[in-house]
Order: structure tokens, then sequence, then C-alpha cells
């Protein structure tokens, strides 16, 4: 009987660390399944040498993807509001010995990026966070060199959010909102499942 006990406490054991092991990674890879990073990377123009805002940061999930496409002879700014996630990002690039990732810590309509040279600034599921997205977009305006375009990755729906009762702005509301700043469209990326990319420019620059 003993043995038998034993060998059934082994077997929930190892079932029990297989999947401590299994579920990050299979969530992991389902994230980037979904947003596929190197093939927006690769759409969006993202290339050795490169400076680039990101703004909305969070954890990083993006910024990691943006860090090794542009080398050590780039650079990332990864912005946010929430110092709790900027201090994980952070934590990450140390304990990977990445150099070429630096956290900015902006404001509600700002966000305060060092330099006013940028190659691009990414947005990955941000827009429908802000509080005031046109007066965030006119601050944008300062941090970009010519022809820098400014990469908007948002959530396909054709629901209009309304009242801030739903997370996700509709389509027609991204571009309506787009609209009223000096941003033009340049064209939009359609390859990805769930999300749409935007890609603007700034009228005259």
């Amino acid at each position: 009987m003993n043995r038998t006990f034993n060998r059934t406490v082994s077997v929930v054991f190892s079932t029990l660390l297989l999947l401590a092991i299994t579920i990050p990674a299979q969530s992991q890879s389902w994230r980037e399944r979904q947003l596929q990073p190197e093939k927006v990377m690769d759409a969006i123009g993202v290339k050795p040498g490169m400076v680039i805002g990101e703004a909305g940061a969070g954890s990083g999930f993006f910024t990691f993807f943006l860090s090794k496409r542009v080398e050590d002879s780039g650079k990332v700014y990864a912005n946010d509001i929430n110092s709790r996630s900027l201090n994980r990002l952070k934590s990450r690039a140390d304990r990977e010995g990445l150099e070429n990732i630096v956290t900015v810590m902006g404001e509600t309509e700002d966000p305060l990026f060092p330099v006013n040279d940028l190659d691009m600034i990414v947005m990955v599921y941000v827009l429908h966070h802000l509080d005031k997205p046109v007066e965030f977009m006119e601050n944008l305006e300062k941090y970009l060199k010519q022809d820098t375009p400014v990469v908007i990755i948002e959530y396909n729906t054709d629901t209009d959010r309304v009242n801030n009762n739903q997370d996700n702005l509709s389509r027609k509301q991204i571009i309506e909102l787009m609209e009223k700043t000096n941003f033009r469209l340049v064209r939009k990326e359609t390859f990805l499942s769930k999300d749409t990319i935007y890609i603007y420019k700034l009228e005259g620059k």
C-alpha cells in the first residue's frame, strides 16, 4: 500500500511540476503568436541603430523585442506612468544586461521622452487607455524628427466605446480620433488576427 501511495504522490508531483514549467511558456507563446512581434517589426521597419520611443510600455513585453532588433547601436526609451511596471521592466533589463533600454516616467498627457529626434514611436494597446488622447498626440510632436512614423497597435473591434463602459475603441473611433490631431494615416497593416497596425506621420514634417 505504501508503494502505491508513494507512486501516486510521485505522479501528482511530477504532473504539478510539469504544469508549473509549461503553463508560463504556453502563455508567453500564445501572446507572441497573437501579436507576432518579429513580423510586426518587419512591417513597421524597425532596424538596427534606430532610436525608438515606446509610449505606454508597461512591463515591457514589446520593449525587449524592440531592444533586440535595434541592437547595441540603437536605443529604446520605454515610457509609462506606472512606476511599478517600469521598475519591473528595468529590473529585467538589468538582469539581462541590456544597456539600450532607458525607462522614462511620464505624465498622463506627455511621455516626457528625453530626446526630440526619435526614429519611431510605438504604442501597443495604449491609445484606448488615454484620458486625453488628442492632447497626448499633440505632445508627441516635439519628439519627432522628420518623417518619423507613429505606430499604433489596437484590438480589432467594430463596437464603439460608450461612456468608457468598454475597454477598446472601434476602428472607426480610432480613425476619427486621429483625424482631430496633426497626424495623417499612411497605411494600415491587417495581417494580425486580432489587431490592426495603424502607421501615422505628422503632417508637413
